[in-house]
């Protein structure tokens, strides 16, 4: 890989300074869909505060992106939904965004070692161990991402859900991944939605609370429902597919309800406080409704829907003449 690139890390957190790189790499501003000057987040613009107030240990975020790697897998059945596996097997470039502890890439990189992976973080990586056919850069997307235009095969992006606002997906984060994306490659997106089914009242309570703090922090619980109309309306994709399925909270039917329920707990737990202050309620009456939760999606048969939207860039030169 041209790009000499170091090891880095997820976005949990709003950046406060601009992309960090080893690469020598420049842009090709005039042909890009936008410049930093009409889309891009400026410095001044930013924050100090989180754009969602996860709080936890890097142990326990490790963690936790191991137990949602773990649950993706168990889902689909496959690490991604876009028909690429035989470009993977003849060696393509591969991006990652918003890779975590990279378990995705070494996972696919291990599997297609013809192909080369980058995984793209705003963290450093806490990753010691991965394959020779993959690295890691630190970067922040509403900066722009320091690689040219058209530069992967396929882009993978998922569990980004809580660290964009409505209009960073749409101006920012879904357009300067078609940048780098060359014609006739694919980009992925996979989320979980934030709405519930078969709730109880307590359960209803935390994940309405949930969704007013993502509010606060202008972030769209909801936002999900739009990601394929965000993309469709583009105007750069051939088609946009859309896939779907239920996912089971509880130990209530066989399956990965269980590893679903640890991580809505310990998504509860990441914004304990928030959700303490915003329904005045104190530490102790938290843990209460967190165990009344456990217990009611059992008797409830609560589930939740998880999500896979992927298209292939359009080739704009072939479609002048169709």
């Amino acid at each position: 890989m041209g790009i000499n690139l170091s090891k880095k890390q997820l976005r949990p957190l709003r950046s406060t300074s601009p992309t960090t790189t080893t690469s020598s790499s420049g842009f090709n501003d005039d042909s890009s869909i936008l410049t930093r000057e009409e889309s891009f987040t400026s410095q001044e613009d930013l924050e100090l505060e989180p754009t969602f107030p996860i709080d936890r240990s890097q142990n326990e975020q490790a963690h936790a992106w191991k137990e949602q790697h773990l649950l993706s897998k168990e889902t689909w059945g496959e690490h991604f939904l876009a028909p690429v596996s035989e470009w993977l097997k003849l060696g393509i470039k591969v991006l990652d965004m918003g890779c975590g502890t990279g378990m995705w890439l070494i996972d696919v990189g291990s599997k297609y070692p013809l192909s080369d992976f980058v995984g793209v973080d705003i963290l450093p990586s806490i990753t010691k161990r991965y394959p020779s056919n993959v690295e890691f850069i630190q970067a922040d997307i509403t900066f722009r991402l320091p690689f040219p235009d058209m530069s992967f095969d396929y882009i993978h992006m998922r569990h980004m859900l809580f660290y964009f606002t409505e209009k960073d997906w749409k101006n920012i984060v879904i357009p300067e991944l078609i940048r780098i994306l060359k014609p006739g490659g694919y980009l992925e997106i996979g989320e979980a939605d934030i709405e519930w089914y078969n709730v109880s009242p307590v359960t209803r309570t935390l994940i309405s609370a949930a969704h007013n703090v993502m509010r606060q922090r202008g972030i769209d619980p909801f936002i999900i429902n739009r990601i394929y109309e965000i993309m469709d309306n583009t105007g750069m994709f051939q088609k946009v597919y859309h896939k779907s399925q239920d996912s089971q909270i509880g130990k209530w039917e066989k399956g990965k309800g269980a590893r679903v329920l640890r991580n809505c707990v310990a998504f509860f737990n990441g914004i304990r406080v928030p959700l303490c202050r915003l329904l005045q309620i104190s530490d102790e009456t938290f843990n209460s409704y967190l165990k009344q939760f456990e217990v009611d999606v059992e008797v409830y048969k609560t589930y939740c829907r998880v999500h896979r939207f992927y298209a292939a860039k359009k080739n704009l030169c072939e479609d002048m003449y169709l």
